[in-house]
């Protein structure tokens, strides 16, 4: 296949899908600091959301950044969409399976999510282990969420992602409004174009913080309470 085509065939829907699938199964630390603090590159502000890409050391793939503010709108429900597997239907178009493999607390659980990719991309999965914390003193309520391997086997069908760590962190600024925002890198396990990955990381994250932003109106996560959250006063 000659380079040409190869650059148009990827360029598809399909492969779109692909890497919305791996950002919105990310969305490395939680996001924090100033772009000019941390070397990130602002690439889209629009709708009050603002995506950021930067180079990541001893990787070909860039890491992203999204963050947006949310009016009236309480940490509980934003904590009780992330945390609730049967949501990744509603925050990734391509959400095939997602399930909770084990609960070990309110606030500590693995988490299986598989996506059903298009011909020829080979569907891929991961279990990540989400773990929440909340400060005590500034109420900021952070997601540490990365891969975790040995929990369940692979299958043969798909390809597991052999690293994935990502973070959301939902900051109070008080009057119902929240800073929320995420940040992650991954490798993919595939020979994938780094230039073509690189390329897609702006518009899936942005995707993603819409769909957050109106899937946690919905009733069942707007009334959503979580003893182990404490609301800003």
């Amino acid at each position: 296949m000659r380079f040409g085509i190869r650059r148009n065939f990827y360029s598809r829907v399909g492969f779109k899908s692909f890497v919305q699938f791996l950002c919105a199964a990310l969305l490395v630390t939680p996001a924090s600091g100033s772009e000019q603090e941390t070397g990130w590159q602002l690439r889209k502000e629009q709708n009050g959301i603002r995506v950021f890409t930067r180079e990541q050391q001893g990787s070909d793939f860039a890491a992203v950044r999204a963050e947006m503010i949310l009016e009236d709108v309480r940490l509980s429900s934003l904590v009780a969409l992330i945390d609730d597997p049967s949501a990744c239907g509603l925050l990734e178009a391509r959400c095939a399976e997602s399930y909770t493999v084990e609960r070990m607390s309110a606030t500590e659980q693995f988490v299986y999510r598989h996506n059903d990719m298009p011909f020829p991309i080979k569907d891929r999965d991961v279990v990540m282990h989400f773990v929440w914390t909340q400060d005590p003193m500034t109420r900021i309520v952070e997601l540490d969420n990365r891969n975790i391997d040995g929990v369940l086997p692979e299958n043969p069908k798909r390809i597991r992602l052999p690293s994935a760590v990502s973070g959301w962190r939902f900051e109070p600024l008080g009057q119902g409004r929240v800073l929320a925002s995420s940040e992650g890198h991954l490798e993919p396990g595939a020979s994938l174009p780094a230039w073509l990955l690189n390329s897609l990381l702006v518009d899936a994250p942005f995707n993603t913080m819409e769909a957050v932003a109106a899937a946690v109106r919905l009733p069942r996560y707007r009334d959503a309470q979580l003893d182990f959250i404490v609301e800003l006063e």
